[in-house]
């Protein structure tokens, strides 16, 4: 049989019908995170710039944030099924509440400082949990280490437990300490790293984990695309169900 060329012709055409229609079905998916992806990076550069400019305040002094830790946690907006007045916020009230964190919770951050508003918050895009010890270390130097402390890292890269035990380690026993686990759609080291948050919460008393992976999971509207940023409406339920595990505890 005689070759002409035809088929090897048909097949390209269509090959290259398919592509473009791959591609113009692909634009409409990579359109959306992208438009995600720029309210996530704008939201979170203003929430940094407000975090550096709180701690310029506090290096010279002129923070409004009480300089020991002395009455700081205040409900300024009462979260969903937490009355204004309760025994639960009267004990809160008696506390510095400390958050060292990632860029999950500094996505989070004004949302929480509503909720408790006098808490100090160190939040930075892409920490990772063997940077904390140095973040606490500073912020003892400036009297700024409450004696409640939320760690909420662990989004970025796996760590060891002998790495989270320093830095529990360095807060002491005298502190209340919450470890926020982690939770992404599509993290893969989610598994790796909760089972070391707690390997770590179990070798010390005085360490809780809030189970953010189990609360987050049944609320994909929280969040952008990435599944693991939280919207501005997650934002605010993230900050309340942080407030409402805390206050449960002490309770």
């Amino acid at each position: 049989m005689k070759y002409t060329g035809r088929t090897s012709r048909n097949i390209s055409i269509k090959a290259l019908g398919l592509l473009l229609c791959i591609l113009v079905a692909s634009y409409g998916i990579i359109k959306a995170p992208a438009s995600d992806t720029r309210k996530l990076e704008a939201d979170l550069r203003e929430k940094q710039q407000l975090i550096n400019e709180e701690k310029g305040k506090k290096v010279e002094g002129t923070s409004t944030l009480p300089s020991q830790p002395t009455s700081a946690l205040h409900t300024a907006v009462p979260a969903d099924n937490m009355p204004a007045d309760t025994s639960k916020e009267a004990v809160t009230k008696r506390h510095l509440v400390t958050v060292i964190g990632d860029s999950v919770f500094l996505g989070a951050s004004v949302a929480f400082q509503q909720q408790c508003e006098n808490a100090v918050v160190d939040a930075k895009i892409s920490r990772q949990v063997v940077q904390a010890l140095d973040v606490a270390k500073q912020l003892d130097k400036k009297h700024k280490l409450g004696d409640i402390v939320i760690i909420a890292l662990g989004t970025n890269s796996n760590f060891n437990s002998k790495s989270g035990q320093k830095l529990i380690d360095y807060l002491g026993k005298d502190r209340t300490i919450y470890w926020i686990d982690t939770y992404g759609k599509h993290l893969d080291i989610q598994k790796d790293v909760n089972n070391t948050i707690q390997r770590v919460v179990a070798a010390n008393k005085n360490v809780q984990r809030i189970y953010w992976s189990k609360e987050g999971v049944k609320h994909p509207d929280w969040f952008y695309q990435d599944g693991v940023h939280l919207n501005p409406h997650g934002e605010k339920k993230y900050a309340r169900f942080i407030m409402q595990m805390i206050q449960s505890s002490l309770d």
